[in-house]
Parts: C-alpha cells; sequence; structure tokens
C-alpha cells in the first residue's frame, strides 16, 4: 500500500513538473506589422521575439511595396529596417536613367521595458520604439505601446499612443490592435497559427509622404495572419477601408542554431588507450611525443612544438577545429590525463595562432587525472589552472618542431551589393575566390586571394554620385570601376610578421596587396593581457591606390570641384588609429572604439557594437564621426553599415573555425574610409578566448 502511494506521488510530481517546464518554454506567437516590426498592419505591440532571430520579408501595401528585414540581438531590443518602393511614381530627379519609381530606405529601432514573457503572460509588456529614425526621415514616428496576452484564450491585445506620422489624427495619437488565435490550444501545428487580426490605425493620411496621396475611408484595419512554428507568417488584410493589403515573411533563430546537421563527425573527448608509463628507455621522449601528436591530430589539433624540463612537458599546438575555448579546454585537459607519463608533474600547453602564441593552461598531473576521474568539476580545474600568458622561450629542451603549413586552400563565394545607383535601385556583383595561405621560413604568414565575377549587373555603372559627388579625395567612390572588368584580379597578396613580446604585448607588421583597390604597408601594436577583457592598440598604414586592373599603382587620385573632376599627383595615403576595445562575456556584447586619421585625410572616431552568440554568430553595426563635412541633401553623411557572420560548420557534420561574413554600407562614400591591413591582431587572440 505504501510502495503504490509512493508510486502515484511520483507520477503526480513527474506530471506537475512536466506541465511547468511546457509552460516555461511555451512562446505565444509573435506576429508582425507591414515593416516587419511586432505588431498587427500599420501598428505595434510590445511583443518581441527570440533574441538571435532574423526575418527577411516582402509587404504590398497599396500604394507601397515593402522590403524588409529584421534583428533581434537582444530579448528587449528589435531592430528592422525597410527599402520603401512608391509605386507608380516615378523618381522626378533620376527615374529617366532608368531608376524607375521612386524610393525610401529607413530603418526602425523597438525597445522593450518589459516583454510579457517575463511575467509567464500574467503581466503586460511595455515598449517604445522610433519608426524611420535613419534615412529621409519621411515617416518618422515616436510611440509607445502596452500588450497583454491571455494564453487560455489565445487572446493579445495593444494600446499605444504616438505622434510623427500619428499626430493630428482622428484619434490623436492614440491606436490598438488584436491577436486571435482561435485554435490556439488545439495542440495541431497546422491550424494553431491562425489569427484574426483587427487594429485602429492613427496614421494621418492627409500628409502622406506619397505624391499622390493615399485616402483613407476608415482607421479600422482587419485581416487574418497564418503563423507556421514560428518560422512562416503570411497575411492578408484590408486597410484604410480602401485597399486590399499581402506580406509574407520567413524567420529564423541563428542567435540560438546548433546547426542544419549533428556533428556525429567530431571526434569523442580523448578516453583510450591510456598510457601513464614513465618517460625512460621503453619510453623514450621522441616516441611519446609522436604518439602525442597522431593523437592530438586526431582530436582536431596540430602540435607544433614541445619541450622537457626535468619533470614538467611544454606543448605548443594550434587548434584547428573548435571555437569555444571551454570544449578546447575540455578535450585538452581529458587528452593530457590519459597520456602524461607518470614522471612528468606539471604540463603547460600553449595555444597559437597564425604564428602568435595567445595564451597558455598550467596542469597538474594529479588534477587531470581527479579531472577524468570527475572527482574535479570544469570550474574548478578553470580556477587552478587560469587562463595564463604564453610562456615567448620555455625553460627547456625542443624535443620536437613541425614546420607550419606551406600552404591551405579554399574556395568561397564573392557577394557584394551596391545602392542607390542612378540607373537601378540596387546593384550586385556575385563571384567566386580561391584562397591560398600559409607560413614560408621564418613564420612569415602569406594570403594569397584570386577572385573573378561571374554574375553581375555593374556594367555601364558611373563610378561618382553624379547629384552629390564627394569634395574628399576619391579614395572609396570608385570602388565599382575594379568589379567592372570581369576579369581575374588579385584581390590579396601580402606578407605578415607577428610576435609575442610577453606581458601581454603583441606586435605585427605586413606589406602587400591588401585589398583589390589599395597596396602598401602597415604595423601594429597591442596590449591584450590573458585574462583581460579590455586591450589597447595602435596600428597604421601606408598605402597608394591600385590601378584598376593589373598590379600597378595609381600615381593621381581624383577629387572634385563641385561636379568638375580634377586629377591631382600624391606619393601616398596613410591612415593610423588609437583602437579600444571592450567585451563583455555576461552580456555577450563586444565594442571597438577607433579613434584617429581615415584614408581620405578626415580625423574621427569610428565606433563598433558586436552582440554575438555561443554558437558563433556575430552581428556588427557600426557608425564613423568625421570632420570630412561630406554633404548629402544638405546634411553631413556619416559612414554606417551592419556586418553578420555565421560558422559553415552549420551546414557540415563535423566542427570547423571557417566562417562566412559579409557588410554592407549605407553607402559607398569616401569619408570615414579606411582598409584592412592583414591578420588584426586582436581578433586572431580573442577568437582563442572566447
Amino acid at each position: 500500500m505504501i510502495a503504490d502511494q509512493s508510486i502515484d506521488e511520483l507520477m503526480r510530481a513527474l506530471e506537475i513538473a512536466a506541465y511547468w517546464d511546457c509552460k516555461l518554454n511555451e512562446h505565444f506567437p509573435v506576429t508582425y506589422n507591414h515593416l516587419l516590426s511586432g505588431g498587427y498592419f500599420a501598428t505595434h505591440s510590445a511583443r518581441m521575439s527570440e533574441e538571435g532571430e532574423f526575418g527577411f520579408g516582402v509587404a504590398d501595401a497599396p500604394p507601397y511595396l515593402n522590403w524588409n528585414a529584421r534583428i533581434q540581438p537582444f530579448f528587449f531590443l528589435e531592430f528592422t529596417a525597410n527599402y520603401r518602393i512608391f509605386r507608380g511614381c516615378e523618381d522626378t530627379s533620376i527615374g529617366k536613367y532608368g531608376f524607375g519609381d521612386y524610393a525610401d530606405r529607413g530603418a526602425n529601432l523597438k525597445i522593450a521595458l518589459v516583454t510579457p514573457e517575463q511575467s509567464f503572460y500574467q503581466m503586460p509588456g511595455i515598449a517604445f520604439g522610433i519608426d524611420d529614425f535613419m534615412g529621409s526621415k519621411k515617416f518618422t514616428n515616436y510611440f509607445v505601446v502596452g500588450t497583454q496576452v491571455w494564453l487560455e484564450y489565445g487572446l493579445e491585445t495593444s494600446v499605444g499612443w504616438g505622434t510623427g506620422t500619428y499626430t493630428n489624427g482622428p484619434s490623436r495619437g492614440f491606436f490598438g490592435g488584436f491577436n486571435w488565435f482561435p485554435l490556439y490550444t488545439c495542440g495541431n501545428k497546422w491550424f494553431k497559427g491562425i489569427c484574426v487580426t483587427a487594429e485602429y490605425d492613427p496614421t494621418n493620411y492627409d500628409d502622406d509622404p506619397h505624391p499622390n496621396g493615399r485616402a483613407s475611408h476608415t482607421p479600422i484595419n482587419f485581416g487574418a495572419k497564418y503563423n507556421l512554428c514560428n518560422t512562416i507568417e503570411l497575411s492578408g488584410s484590408y486597410i484604410r477601408g480602401q485597399e486590399f493589403a499581402a506580406a509574407g515573411s520567413l524567420h529564423y533563430n541563428w542567435g540560438n542554431s546548433r546547426g542544419f546537421l549533428p556533428k556525429i563527425n567530431d571526434p569523442c573527448p580523448y578516453t583510450s588507450p591510456v598510457d601513464h608509463q614513465p618517460l625512460g628507455c621503453f619510453r623514450p621522449p621522441d616516441v611519446m611525443i609522436q604518439s602525442m601528436s597522431y593523437a592530438l591530430e586526431q582530436q582536431g589539433f596540430e602540435l607544433t612544438k614541445a619541450w622537457i624540463n626535468d619533470s614538467t612537458l611544454w606543448i605548443r599546438l594550434i587548434n584547428c577545429r573548435y571555437r569555444k575555448e571551454c570544449v578546447t579546454r575540455m578535450r585538452l585537459q581529458r587528452f593530457f590525463a590519459a597520456l602524461t607519463p607518470s614522471n612528468i608533474q606539471t604540463v603547460v600547453v600553449e595555444i597559437e595562432s597564425y604564428g602568435i602564441p595567445c595564451q597558455q593552461y598550467v596542469y597538474n598531473r594529479e588534477c587531470l587525472l581527479r579531472f577524468a576521474d570527475q572527482c574535479m568539476s570544469p570550474f574548478e580545474m578553470d580556477t587552478i589552472s587560469p587562463r595564463q600568458e604564453a610562456c615567448v622561450c620555455p625553460p627547456a629542451d625542443l624535443i620536437f618542431s613541425r614546420r607550419y603549413n606551406l600552404w591551405r586552400a579554399r574556395i568561397s563565394p564573392r557577394v557584394e551589393n551596391f545602392f542607390g545607383s542612378v540607373s537601378g535601385k540596387y546593384k550586385y556583383d556575385v563571384g567566386v575566390k580561391l584562397d591560398l595561405e600559409g607560413f614560408l621560413p621564418c613564420n612569415w604568414f602569406y594570403e594569397a586571394q584570386i577572385s573573378t565575377t561571374l554574375v553581375s549587373d555593374l556594367r555601364g555603372l558611373g563610378d561618382y554620385d553624379i547629384f552629390f559627388p564627394s569634395q574628399l579625395p576619391n579614395v572609396a567612390t570608385d570602388y565599382i570601376r575594379y568589379r567592372q572588368s570581369h576579369a581575374l584580379s588579385w584581390d590579396r597578396l601580402y606578407l605578415q610578421k607577428s610576435w609575442n613580446f610577453g606581458r601581454g604585448v603583441f606586435g605585427r607588421v605586413a606589406g602587400g596587396y591588401f585589398q583589390v583597390n589599395y597596396g602598401g604597408a602597415a604595423a601594429e601594436m597591442l596590449w591584450y593581457p590573458a585574462n583581460n577583457y579590455f586591450a589597447i592598440g595602435l596600428e597604421g598604414a601606408v598605402v597608394k591606390k591600385r590601378n584598376y586592373t593589373g598590379l600597378g599603382f595609381q600615381s593621381e587620385i581624383r577629387h572634385f570641384d563641385d561636379r568638375t573632376p580634377i586629377f591631382r599627383p600624391y606619393t601616398t595615403l596613410q591612415q593610423y588609429f588609437l583602437d579600444f576595445y571592450f567585451d563583455i562575456p555576461d552580456l555577450r556584447l563586444f565594442s571597438k572604439i577607433s579613434v584617429g586619421q581615415f584614408l581620405a585625410r578626415d580625423k574621427g572616431v569610428r565606433v563598433e557594437l558586436t552582440r554575438y552568440f555561443d554558437n558563433g554568430v556575430r552581428i556588427t553595426g557600426w557608425m564613423t564621426y568625421t570632420d570630412a563635412n561630406d554633404q548629402i541633401h544638405e546634411e553631413n553623411y556619416y559612414d554606417r553599415g551592419i556586418a553578420l557572420e555565421v560558422p559553415l560548420d552549420f551546414f557540415s557534420k563535423c566542427s570547423n573555425r571557417s566562417i562566412w561574413s559579409h557588410a554592407m554600407a549605407a553607402w559607398l562614400r569616401d569619408a570615414g574610409y579606411s582598409i584592412w591591413t592583414g591578420r588584426s591582431l586582436f581578433e586572431s587572440l580573442n577568437r582563442e578566448r572566447r
């Protein structure tokens, strides 16, 4: 009887645990408006998607066609970008050149003070934001909104107030809306996403930026949405009592993704064979280190050097496979616990990257054995064997040395985007590039990159803004000329040498062709101690502008006097910066601030902000402020843009450290322009410490 009662109590407890586990992981569907921000059709809600989620979509909301993108870098922050086409309204300035309908680019921001999810949908969420805060600002709107979710009814309601485009509307800026998922509780994933939506739209259409205006017969918009597994959303609506609108979007959480393929080809952490035989006549050091080298290679590491001194073994290796430092450490600790000779009391492991000893770990053999026997936790192991400064010259006898790889090749796509051409809204250049890299004698690193264009629509485009030509030296605005030849080009061909001077000080020099448009010489110094989340660097480069084809250099650089081009001789161009790096692991946030001179001789500051995730995905936004006084539409233009990095092993069955990266600037101008000058010291070190 007591046994039966105990079983019943256990099953009841398991049911309660399963219920609350389901509640904790329940996420009521988020719907999106015609700008791809959390909301209804024209208005907003206080809802946010999960952090790390990306979205792309299109909305046909007459008379506009909106191409939208959305990023959720934090659970409380939503950023959206829109390309709005004024359909049926040819651009009065450049439409005759083939540009077509007038278009407008904008960016929107929404910040949640509290979300409904934080109270498990018991309390409302509150958010505020700005529409169209960047660009022409024709649709600027400030708003605050509150949203309540009733899970048991599948209902979400919002009430808010806004200014800007909402000002002087029929409701004096107040708006509201609701989503009702009548089949949400049915549990069927194909039907639970059906939604009925309606809203009160306060937009003052009398002051609409569209030249032909928009009529509004009623402030009520209504329609239906369909959400499939929080991945695909489709919507149809009747807006302003006059037009039908349709929208579709695709969403995926890249930040929390583990990839599309399981890592079944990764080796298991080393466990056997175990060999603790002491060094001596039956296990000479050269035999021991050769067997270790082979086993390390199977684990994804490359042994480069080894020393031995009495009871201390020094190992220097390259991590070829793993992105996370904790994974690297765990595998190394298991490995040396199984293969360290019994008369070796200390193992020193140095991690190397692009020829630089980055950091080291000092392990006591007894602690390694306790860790392997699960008598010591990873936290304890990290505490007693923290990351340390790498020893530049180990005080021991060299027993193993391997030359670095002479060459390594990889083929990857090349994708470049261009906006604002007078002959089209969006231009592209898609090609393929071949990278060769390796080490020459004396640890000189080299990289050679050859590329060619496969598909492009750049032919016939001009290489400057015909309405607002840059009055600075044209260091960047003629970049398009380098991609119009459709021939093989040497994008990179340079040498680099790096050093670890000890005490957290590193240096490098580089020379050659850094980009398709520039070549020269560069140097960098960096102070970045092993356990610091802060670093300071100083870098500079002296470069010349390359010919549009071949390997030669130009002796003149173009300037504009109003709209008249003038070619002036020059010797070299210089850029130099004082860099400050801040890494905040608890927030997965990284910042870089560079102060100095840019290539067009303008001086100022460039601020980069990066949100990174545990799986290797990184989102970066940048803004540059300089004294260039680059005028567009009677306003100073400041270089700004966004970049994305995605690990390529998302599409592989085994881990690797390759990434795909892509950056897009809002405009191709000369103000705040700097070039890439080789492998950055901070990036080389930080990628081993993340």
